[in-house]
């Protein structure tokens, strides 16, 4: 990585919180890691983009980390502003293409992607979504987890967000793995993430993965106790005494999404 390598992790105001997005800018061009809402590329995107002096025209690629629309709903936007390619894990390709957009590049677990003299590895990280990944670059130690990792959950969904909670500790260790091999000095999320404000330091690190793994333990735990008392379950009541119990707001701004989490611990039986 060149020195004058610039990383701007840009927090698009959206509701009670942020949507993030990665802008790694070298001298050669730059990379972009999700496009965050449709609304978010005209409005927040393309001034930020002046603010920080770099040219549209010298965006190279795009990565979305999942498919879902707080993260790569800005695609079709810039794609009609610049000549950029954007890529996603295959798994996540079927997502965007029902919502209108074909990607360019289908990635897999491991994939080396340079672009504007800029090297970055994809990490498959399923757990939240199937096609969810990390995007590390790898000469900083710079990770961006898009929606991986969620801490005790988000102000907009109130507790940790995932349907698989398997695949999702296995994704933890995944990271805790590389990142006692030196290769993660830095942690961005997609939201804030409580108790962290989106942006981990490397010496949070270890404290941030293990909070991700407690809480998914603590669901579990609770949907066990659920279980046993109730013979015929259901995913709505799970989820609203898992927000009751363990939300970081009473007042999620997206309500009913805890559902999906409760969901997945009952699947998971």
């Amino acid at each position: 990585m060149m020195q004058d390598t610039a990383f701007h992790y840009l927090r698009y105001p959206w509701g009670v919180s942020f949507t993030g997005m990665l802008l790694v800018a070298g001298p050669a061009g730059g990379v972009l890691v999700d496009t965050a809402l449709p609304e978010a590329v005209d409005g927040f995107l393309l001034p930020q983009f002046r603010h920080f002096g770099f040219s549209l025209s010298a965006l190279r690629l795009v990565i979305n980390t999942h498919h879902h629309e707080d993260h790569a709903g800005g695609n079709a936007r810039l794609r009609k502003l610049c000549g950029a390619k954007f890529a996603i894990h295959r798994a996540g390709a079927a997502g965007l293409e029902a919502a209108g957009f074909r990607p360019d590049l289908l990635l897999r677990d491991g994939a080396l992607l340079e672009s504007a003299g800029l090297r970055f590895e994809i990490i498959h990280t399923p757990g939240h979504s199937p096609d969810s990944v990390c995007v590390l670059e790898s000469a900083s130690g710079t990770l961006f987890t898009g929606d991986a990792f969620q801490g005790c959950g988000t102000v907009y969904t109130g507790i940790a967000l995932y349907i698989d909670p398997e695949a999702y500790l296995q994704s933890v260790a995944k990271i805790e793995a590389l990142f006692r091999q030196g290769r993660i000095r830095r942690i961005l999320c997609g939201h804030a993430c409580a108790p962290f404000d989106g942006d981990v330091p490397e010496e949070e690190i270890p404290a941030f993965l293990e909070i991700c793994r407690e809480t998914v333990l603590r669901y579990s735990r609770a949907a066990e106790a659920y279980l046993a008392d109730h013979p015929r379950p259901d995913a709505a009541e799970l989820g609203r005494q898992l927000l009751k119990r363990f939300g970081v707001t009473a007042a999620p701004g997206l309500p009913g999404l805890e559902k999906h989490t409760a969901q997945a611990h009952l699947a998971a039986r």
